[in-house]
């Protein structure tokens, strides 16, 4: 297993260690879910290309229409229900 250094503050680090966290296994996590996120965008514009070379461009009023909507309550809690 490689080793590497992380720099952090000396009061996050000492808070850490206080608490009994495992600071290379919460780092080790992080890269995990960060390499997840950065593969799962990168799914979502290749799907994202697909559609607007099948269906053209979005105009600005569809733009529009999806902002106000993700800007929703309704959006919001469709999502914690997903999440939940």
């Amino acid at each position: 297993m490689a080793r590497v250094n992380i720099t952090m503050p000396d009061d996050l680090y000492d808070k850490a260690k206080k608490s009994g966290l495992s600071v290379s296994k919460i780092a080790q996590r992080a890269v995990s879910d960060e390499l997840s996120r950065l593969a799962k965008l990168a799914e979502l514009d290749a799907y994202l290309a697909e559609l607007e070379t099948e269906l053209g461009p979005t105009s600005d009023a569809e733009r529009a229409e999806a902002r106000a909507w993700a800007g929703s309550s309704r959006f919001r809690s469709e999502r914690r229900r997903r999440s939940a």
